[in-house]
This record gives structure tokens, C-alpha cells and sequence, in this order.
């Protein structure tokens, strides 16, 4: 299980990689601009901040982001920031057990559809059954994509290869794809294509084959060995060549994948299914690779293109990924969706370095302005206009001394001697003396000579109570 998640997330890891790459000038654009815009409520909490080192250090810590994100474009290497003219031809499309995004996997109906959606060739899987017929099925049952548990309850989870192709030949191959709707579309197809799907039966290789004779298209398939006891499995590969011919193909259009090791036929296009050093490949006299989008970086594609080793990556089913294969300069991919790129003129983007950079410095220097504009506004939003950093210290001191003042209120209201300070208070009109109070002048420390300067009596607003 370890292993299994160790795979998922290294798969997962590189999908992010490769979105970082066709998508990171965006990125960086967006990043810009929400911190720009975040400047307003930024700036304003900045010069209510007290405490002048955290002031300053906050704010080398924003300049140094906002840097490091101007900046960050030197390092974003984009496949897809290229000269036009320079732009490599649109990558071929291999259909993955045919058009498997809209019709029944390894059906003829699904490689009809992937002929008609612009497919360069046909990929699929092939076993061989009990009584010697190289047929299609990719996995090692037929429970998943026919009805054997209706026709053959008993032998659902027989191994495809024990079956004789007479009791395969009675199997549906197409009603679980509309029953099950494995990729959200059933809803779209028409009436007619609905019935044609309900009928569909497993073909055998030599009926794949033909058909990609007619239109012109090349075979690549994974042959999957019967197992060890079979009545055909030391000739699994001459049969398999057989059922080729067969069906009238050139065996140079046969995409023979280099990890069937049981036999290697003459006169087919051998293709190596993992990243090697390009000596070993041409000592192997291998001219194309068959490669998962985990398993070869672009550098290894761009160097493979430059010694006429072509690249087919599989499987590549959106419009970004197929985008940046692209703009790398890859020959081949392999996808469940032919559709959905038989259309497409261009990759989704790709900029000239003399535009990119263009963007890249507009941005920068409009976020600088603003930024810059954002700060002047909020100091004087909230000093006024005349600069002073002695008045916004003073301020800010104010408001923190303000703030302890009310703390200490807090704590003196909390205390017994303070609650009965103002009991007191409260009787006696909280501490306001309207009754004339008597002083005696023995009573004042110092010099009894000294006389106290007086105003006259009309200028003093309670002359009316008499000092003894």
C-alpha cells in the first residue's frame, strides 16, 4: 500500500511541476496583483503599529516578498514562452483504446470515432485466448467491461486468456459504458449512437488492424502474455504478428513495444517504454520512445528531437498538458480525448520573450506606483498632510499610553478599596463639592507671611465663598 501511495504522490508531485511551468507566468501576474491590492489594508495597520521595530521589520519583510515575486520571472522557465516562428508542429494523437472519452473502450465503434476526430493511430491491448485468437481487453477479466457475470456467472473471474474466443465473441462490450458512464457523457450522446454503443462486441486484433489499414493509421498495442501452461504461449508473439498481416498492415507501422521480451519480430518499429541514454537506444537501433508523463522531462524530449529520436508521452487528456507537450516540441501523445484537440490551432497560450517581457515589466512597475500611491494616501488619511515622524510617534504612543491608562481603570474598578472609593463617590455626587468648604490658613505648610497673590473679586468666578 505504501509503494502504491509513494506512485499516486509521485504522480501527482510531477502534475504540479508541469502546471508550475505552462502556467507560471499567470501566477505570478495574479500574485502581484492581489498583494497590490492588498496594499490598502495593509499600509493602513502598518502605521498604527506602536513599537518601532516591529514596524520596520514588518515592512522589510513585505518589501522583500513584493521582491522576490518582481523578480521571480528569472526563474520561471516556460515552455510556452517562445517565438512563434520557432513554435514545434502540434504533437500526432494516439488513441487510447480508441476514442475511450466518448465511446466503449477497445470497441470498434470507439476506434471509428477516434478515426473521425483526426487520430494519427490506434493503441490498445492485446490477449490471446484458449484457442489461439489475438483479441482486445486490457484487463485480466472480463467482468468490468462486458456482461460475463449474466452470459457466464461461473467464469467471471476467469483469466481472459483461459476463454476460447467463440464464448468471447457472446459478450457485450458496450452496454456497461452506458449503464456506468465512466466519463460523464452518456448524456450527450444521440439516440442513434446510444443504440450503435448497446451493441458493440469484442473485436479480435486482425479487425482493429484492418480497419487502421484502410484509414491510415499506425497499431500500437501492449501484448499481454497469456500465462505459463497456455497452449499458445511460446508462439504468443508469432500469432500476434500473424493477426497483423492478416489485416493487411505494414509491419513498419506497428509500434512494437520493446518490453515484449518473449519474442522480438522483424520489420516492426521497435519502441522503448522508458527514458535511456541516447548511445544505448541507437545501439539498440530504437528511432521512438513510448514514455509516461512521469518518466521523461522535456530536456530529455528537446535532446531526443535533436538525434531524430521521436517521443510519444501518454496519457495526455487536457487542453494545458497537451499545450505544454506543445510547445516542448513533443512528436506524439497518447490520449483518451482525440476530440478534443482535433481543433486546436495553437497551444491555450505562448508569448514571444519580447512580449512576456513586456507584461512582466508593466506589471512590476505599475504595482510599484500603486503601492507607493497606497501609502502616501493612508498617511495622510490619518496624519493629515504636514510630515512629522515625531507626530505619528507621539500619536502612536498616545494610543498605547491611552491603552494602558484603561487598563489601569480596569484594574482599580476591580479592587475592593476602589469600588468603595466610588460608592463614595457616587454619594456624594461622584466628587463634585457644592458646599462652600472653610480652610484654615494654619493648615497650609510653609512661611505664615507668605500672602497669596488674590484677584479682585469680580474677576473670580467663586468669590462668593469666603476663605478663613
Amino acid at each position: 500500500m505504501c509503494i502504491a501511495l509513494d506512485n499516486q504522490w509521485s504522480s501527482e508531485w510531477t502534475v504540479i511541476y508541469l502546471s508550475l511551468q505552462i502556467t507560471g507566468p499567470f501566477l505570478q501576474v495574479g500574485a502581484v496583483t492581489i498583494l497590490t491590492a492588498l496594499t490598502w489594508l495593509i499600509s493602513g495597520q502598518w502605521f498604527k503599529i506602536a513599537k518601532i521595530a516591529v514596524r520596520w521589520g514588518s515592512l522589510l519583510f513585505y518589501i522583500a516578498v513584493m521582491i522576490g515575486l518582481y523578480i521571480s520571472p528569472l526563474y520561471i522557465k516556460s515552455p510556452c514562452v517562445i517565438e512563434f516562428n520557432q513554435l514545434p508542429l502540434k504533437p500526432k494523437i494516439i488513441a487510447h483504446r480508441g476514442d475511450s472519452g466518448r465511446a466503449p473502450e477497445n470497441t470498434m465503434i470507439s476506434f471509428q470515432k477516434a478515426h473521425e476526430h483526426g487520430a494519427y493511430g490506434f493503441e490498445s491491448d492485446v490477449v490471446i485466448s484458449k484457442d489461439g485468437v489475438p483479441y482486445l481487453m486490457h484487463d485480466s477479466t472480463l467482468r468490468r467491461t462486458t456482461n460475463v457475470k449474466e452470459i457466464f456467472p461461473e467464469l467471471a473471474d476467469q483469466h481472459v486468456s483461459w476463454f476460447n474466443f467463440s464464448d468471447v465473441e457472446k459478450l457485450n462490450a458496450g452496454q456497461w459504458f452506458l449503464d456506468t458512464d465512466p466519463m460523464w457523457n452518456v448524456g450527450d450522446l444521440t439516440e442513434a449512437d446510444k443504440e450503435i454503443y448497446s451493441k458493440q462486441k469484442i473485436p479480435t486484433l486482425t479487425e482493429m488492424v484492418r480497419l487502421a489499414n484502410k484509414t491510415g493509421k499506425i497499431v500500437m498495442f501492449d501484448l499481454r502474455l497469456p500465462p505459463k501452461g497456455h497452449p499458445y504461449y511460446n508462439t504468443s508473439v508469432q500469432r500476434t504478428i500473424e493477426a497483423v498481416e492478416a489485416g493487411g498492415l505494414d509491419l513498419e507501422r506497428l509500434w512494437w513495444l520493446e518490453e515484449t521480451k518473449l519474442d522480438e519480430p522483424r520489420g516492426v518499429f521497435m519502441t522503448a517504454e522508458w527514458a535511456q541514454p541516447v548511445d544505448e537506444l541507437k545501439k539498440n537501433n530504437i528511432t521512438n520512445l513510448n514514455v509516461r508523463y512521469t518518466e521523461i522531462t522535456a530536456d530529455q524530449i528537446r535532446s531526443y528531437k535533436k538525434v531524430n529520436i521521436s517521443t510519444n508521452v501518454w496519457i495526455v487528456n487536457t487542453k494545458w498538458f497537451f499545450s505544454f507537450y506543445w510547445c516542448i516540441g513533443t512528436d506524439s501523445i497518447t490520449s483518451n480525448h482525440c476530440e478534443m484537440f482535433q481543433n486546436m490551432e495553437t497551444p491555450v497560450w505562448h508569448l514571444s520573450p519580447q512580449n512576456y517581457l513586456i507584461l512582466w515589466v508593466t506589471v512590476d512597475v505599475l504595482s510599484v506606483v500603486i503601492i507607493t500611491v497606497m501609502f502616501i494616501v493612508q498617511r495622510v488619511r490619518l496624519y493629515g498632510t504636514s510630515f512629522s515622524p515625531e507626530t505619528i510617534s507621539l500619536n502612536a504612543a498616545k494610543h498605547k499610553n491611552g491603552y494602558k491608562s484603561r487598563n489601569m481603570k480596569e484594574q482599580l474598578l476591580r479592587t475592593e478599596g476602589g469600588l468603595e472609593h466610588f460608592d463614595d463617590l457616587d454619594r456624594t455626587n461622584m466628587g463634585v463639592l457644592n458646599q462652600p468648604v472653610a480652610y484654615s490658613m494654619a493648615s497650609i505648610p510653609g512661611d505664615s507671611s507668605y500672602m497669596p497673590y488674590r484677584e479682585p473679586e469680580a474677576t473670580r468666578p467663586d468669590a462668593k465663598y469666603e476663605v478663613e
